[in-house]
């Protein structure tokens, strides 16, 4: 049997964060009801990663970023985890909307807590 589209497309967002050079961390990062798609290293930035993925339609996914739910699990991971070279942390959602079996439409927003101010 083949991937669900939610493993295909959380495939090519960790394919295209890659080829960006932002290492993956971990992948489906959770801790109690909050969880996070990918956690990263772009350079010395600590990169919170959420995904949505749309299939068909025109319009992307709907992207909401959550500040309390990012600054929460940001939290607990800076408390358990060892990160070395941190200079700061950010929280990007990254948006792909699959346009047929080998197409997609990719978004990817950086930074998106310090857009919204």
């Amino acid at each position: 049997m083949g991937k669900s589209i939610d493993e295909r497309s959380h495939e090519a967002i960790r394919t295209y964060l890659e080829h960006r050079g932002i290492r993956v961390l971990e992948e489906g990062w959770a801790h109690g009801s909050d969880g996070i798609d990918f956690i990263a290293m772009d350079n010395e930035e600590l990169v919170f990663v959420d995904a949505a993925t749309k299939c068909g339609g025109y319009d992307m996914p709907r992207e909401e970023p959550d500040q309390e739910r990012f600054e929460r699990i940001a939290a607990v991971y800076l408390a358990e985890a060892e990160v070395e070279g941190l200079t700061s942390i950010r929280y990007d959602i990254v948006s792909l909307l699959v346009t047929g079996s080998e197409k997609a439409l990719l978004r990817h927003h950086k930074n998106v807590l310090n857009d919204r101010r």
